[in-house]
C-alpha cells in the first residue's frame, strides 16, 4: 500500500515540477493523499478479496472469487469525533463458479443451467462480471484502532462472460461467450469491521447479476477481507 502511495506522489510531484517552469501555476499540497487528518482529503485504498455465494443458483463459494479496489481515487471527509465519509471510483471483478455437477449452457438466445454429459471430467463452468464502482461509505471509529463501516456501492457492469470446459474421454471441450447481458447498473450494500489496516466485510446485492430474460436470476452475497481502508 505504501509503495502505491509513493508511486502516485512521485508522478504528481513530477507533473508539479514541470508546471513550475511556467511563470504562473497553482501550488497544490499533496500531503493529504497520505494522511487521515480532519477535514477533506484525497483518498485511495480499499483492496478487497472475497468469496461469492448466490441465491438462485448452486455456486461453489470456495472457488467463486471477488477481487476489487474499492477506491482507485476518491475523496474523504473526516470529523474530530471518529466519523469518516468516503466517495470514490473503483473497480471490481467477480466470478460465479457452479458446483461440479452443473454447467452453464448458451443456446444463442438464453443462458441456462444443465448437467454435464455422462462421463465428463475436469469440469468447470463459471460466469464472470467486471464492474466500475462508486462506493459511498461511512466509517465510525469505536476504539483507537477499531472501526465499523457501511454504505451503498453502485456497480456499472461493463463486461460479462461465461466459460464452460470439460473433458469426455480424450476430447477436451471448451465453450465461452461474451455479451451475456449483465444488468447494466446494480447496487450492493457493503459493511464490515476493521482493525488498523485490515478487516472483514460482507457485501449483499438485492439486484440480479444477469438480465432475467436472458439468463437465470441470481443475486450475490460476498464475504471477504479488506485492506488499506
Amino acid at each position: 500500500m505504501k509503495k502505491i502511495y509513493i508511486f502516485i506522489i512521485c508522478v504528481v510531484a513530477g507533473l508539479s515540477s514541470w508546471a513550475g517552469n511556467k511563470d504562473e501555476y497553482i501550488q497544490v499540497d499533496w500531503y493529504p493523499l497520505c494522511s487521515d487528518s480532519v477535514g477533506w482529503n484525497i483518498y485511495t485504498g480499499g483492496f478487497v478479496i472475497g468469496w461469492n455465494n448466490a441465491s438462485g443458483i448452486d455456486v461453489n463459494m470456495g472457488r467463486s472469487v471477488d477481487i476489487g479496489w474499492l477506491n482507485v481515487i476518491g475523496t474523504k471527509f473526516k470529523t474530530r469525533w471518529g466519523q469518516r465519509i468516503t466517495l470514490g471510483v473503483g473497480i471490481d471483478w467477480r466470478n460465479y463458479r457452479l458446483n461440479s455437477d452443473q454447467r452453464f449452457v448458451d443456446d444463442g438466445d438464453m443462458l441456462g443451467i444443465d448437467a454435464y454429459p455422462e462421463g465428463a471430467t475436469n469440469r468447470l463452468s463459471r460466469v464472470k462480471v467486471f464492474s466500475l464502482t462508486m462506493p459511498l461509505i461511512i466509517r465510525q471509529r469505536l476504539f483507537s484502532t477499531v472501526d465499523i463501516f457501511a454504505g451503498p456501492v453502485v456497480n456499472f457492469n461493463v463486461h460479462a462472460s461465461v466459460l464452460t470446459q470439460y473433458k469426455v474421454g480424450e476430447e477436451k471441450i471448451k465453450v465461452s461467450h461474451t455479451g451475456i447481458h449483465p444488468v447494466p447498473v446494480t447496487v450492493d450494500i457493503l459493511g464490515g469491521m476493521k482493525w488498523k489496516f485490515i478487516g472483514a466485510y460482507v457485501r449483499y446485492s438485492p439486484c440480479n447479476v444477469l438480465q432475467e430474460r436472458y439468463a437465470p436470476a441470481f443475486t450475490p452475497f460476498t464475504t471477504g477481507i479488506i485492506m488499506g481502508f
